[in-house]
């Protein structure tokens, strides 16, 4: 099978790897606008399979020129360009997937079905980490249950990593997307409501990830889990959806700094008469400063998602777990392995016929549990669940 990854950067490289190593593929489409990135990421992570290109993401035309030809494409771009990479997987014939549209791209995704259904291709959106891991565990749970009251998402990271002889600064993703979840409202469904009143960064709630992690601080951001728990279980009694993030302190207590001071900004202020964003001052500053050297990446990602509902009139409650460890072989953090890896994996379950629409479908609805888990623990996932019957609580 062939296929394409657009997208270079920091995720991308990974969806490179997972389809370099696999035997089921034959060639890797690496696309970047940056052409010595996509050849960089072609030659150390897609090896003798690998083919760079140039291509636009932001152009239709230049995406569906790459892509021609090929099963599947990964669409590893920053969620602005989603939009534009499905309509050109749509006309050419393309299976799609991506990691995410930060909750409302990911609603604009969804519109496009009648698009995928008419072009006989499949299109599973949101399918990194979280969103992506997260709604297959949840996935897991609901198919259990005949009625899914409520589905909520959690993602934590532990960071073991010896930092002490690097310094610089290193966010754990993008920095664009992380800018928006400490500083834009964060959509929640509760109590068969939208509430848009909690800003990325509030809500914050001590949560349980089991051990070893423990109990870790956690607080609402803007992203996808809502709306697709949303549209996957809205007509099987659905009453709440939410999500929450926890990020190592340290790094969680300099995002609210940078936020405080109008750092993630987006509008345009002036300064010695020209005009800038101050987030575009933040993501230039922040690239410029030198990557680590020798250091060995030593975090642990908990991806955990909780489902309650009924089965033959008893309450219960499903709590399945994914422990995703860095890939030191591969010099992977745990957030690389369970963002860049698993579109990769849906990928190609898309081109040999596994997952089958057509049409656009989010990863609870279509992606097979067992199936994805078996290929996800090749790269040091363990995935657990836990299942508990509520006898009695207030309300019930």
């Amino acid at each position: 099978m062939r296929i394409a990854v657009i997208g270079a950067g920091a995720m991308g490289r990974w969806a490179v790897k997972e389809l370099g190593v696999s035997p089921r593929v034959d060639e890797v489409v690496v696309g970047d606008i940056n052409p010595e990135q996509a050849r960089a990421v072609a030659t150390v992570q897609g090896g003798d399979k690998a083919r760079p290109v140039t291509v636009d993401a932001s152009d239709q035309g230049s995406v569906q020129a790459v892509i021609a030809g090929c099963d599947a494409v990964v669409n590893a771009t920053q969620h602005f360009w989603n939009i534009t990479v499905m309509h050109a997987a749509a006309g050419a014939g393309v299976h799609y997937t991506d990691m995410g549209g930060l909750f409302y791209v990911t609603k604009r995704q969804l519109e496009l079905d009648d698009e995928f259904r008419k072009a006989g291709v499949t299109a599973v959106i949101a399918m990194g980490g979280a969103p992506g891991v997260t709604n297959i565990l949840a996935r897991y749970g609901a198919e259990r249950l005949d009625t899914v009251e409520e589905a909520h998402a959690y993602c934590g990271n532990v960071d073991h990593t010896d930092w002490s002889g690097y310094k610089g600064w290193v966010v754990p993703y993008s920095l664009e997307t992380l800018c928006d979840e400490f500083s834009v409202p964060a959509p929640q469904f509760v109590d068969g409501e939208w509430d848009e009143s909690v800003i990325g960064g509030e809500g914050v709630a001590a949560v349980d990830f089991g051990e070893p992690a423990g109990t870790l601080e956690a607080h609402h951001t803007i992203h996808s889990e809502p709306a697709t728990f949303w549209h996957a279980w809205k007509d099987k009694g659905l009453k709440s959806a939410t999500f929450r993030l926890s990020l190592p302190e340290e790094f969680t207590a300099q995002m609210r700094f940078l936020n405080r001071i109008g750092m993630t900004r987006t509008d345009e202020i002036e300064v010695k008469g020209g005009k800038v964003r101050p987030r575009d001052v933040l993501l230039k500053v922040v690239a410029e400063i030198p990557k680590p050297v020798g250091v060995v990446l030593d975090d642990v990602d908990y991806l955990m998602s909780v489902v309650r509902g009924t089965k033959d009139g008893r309450r219960l409650e499903w709590r399945v777990r994914a422990i995703v460890p860095a890939h030191k072989e591969h010099g992977a953090g745990g957030g690389d392995v369970d963002t860049g890896i698993p579109p990769a994996i849906v990928a190609q379950m898309m081109a040999a016929g596994e997952i089958a629409g057509p049409g656009v479908y989010v990863p609870e609805q279509i992606v097979p549990c067992e199936r994805f888990f078996a290929e996800f623990a090749r790269w040091g996932a363990t995935v657990d669940a836990q299942r508990r019957e509520i006898v009695a609580a207030p309300g019930v």
